[in-house]
């Protein structure tokens, strides 16, 4: 944040969201093997995705550890079955930007987007 900006670079299950007016606004998304780019790119490295898991075993598609699924000295980082390069998204902050929430997948198992940001409202 600049205070004119956010700028938000996920790689992997954690989700940033605004709050607008009551409006939850994703700033990223999860990052997960059943997505149809991230599928590509997984089978493209020679991996597999089975029950939505990475080989069947990793839940997620971009991370800056899981090793093992990076070790193909053929591919660039960016084409590796998981990769650590960020998806970045700039948004304005703009007097009716209430707050930002940061936090990884295991509440947005739970809950989407719309229904976290109305639970911070109802405590503010």
């Amino acid at each position: 944040m600049n205070g004119k900006e956010i700028i938000v670079g996920n790689a992997g299950d954690s989700r940033c969201v605004l709050a607008k007016k009551g409006t939850a606004i994703d700033l990223s998304i999860d990052h997960k093997p059943e997505l149809e780019e991230e599928r590509e790119r997984i089978t493209a490295a020679g991996g597999y995705v089975e029950d939505n898991r990475v080989n069947g075993v990793l839940n997620l598609s971009r991370s800056l550890g899981d090793f093992e699924y990076k070790m193909n000295d053929k591919l660039k980082v960016e084409k590796q079955m998981v990769t650590c390069i960020p998806e970045v998204k700039i948004e304005k902050i703009t007097p009716d930007v209430d707050f930002m929430v940061i936090a990884c997948d295991g509440i947005w198992e739970v809950w989407d987007s719309q229904k976290v940001v109305e639970f911070i409202y109802s405590k503010l």
